[in-house]
């Protein structure tokens, strides 16, 4: 029991250290670098959009899953709004 005891400890111990060592944790999010979504690339697939998530903040202050849905919303409402960046709002 003692064996499977310090085990478990050792493995805790490491998963709670790895993040803070690891050689991406300090990297800025991916999201920040990116452009916005071109939204030309979903004009076939609109309206149907995945449900991923992958969230976009607009300049009207809402958040959209996805840029399909993003781009969805924008040319329904015929561009009132656009991009500001990734993530929630």
């Amino acid at each position: 029991m003692s064996f499977f005891s310090s085990w478990m400890k050792a493995i805790f111990i490491i998963a709670l250290l790895f993040p803070l060592y690891s050689e991406t944790s300090f990297l800025p999010s991916a999201n920040l670098q990116r452009t916005p979504p071109d939204c030309n690339v979903y004009k076939d697939r609109l309206p149907f959009c995945t449900r991923e998530w992958n969230p976009i903040c607009a300049t009207n202050g809402q958040t959209y899953p996805n840029p399909c849905v993003f781009c969805s919303q924008k040319s329904d409402f015929s561009g009132k709004f656009d991009f500001s960046h990734y993530g929630e709002c």
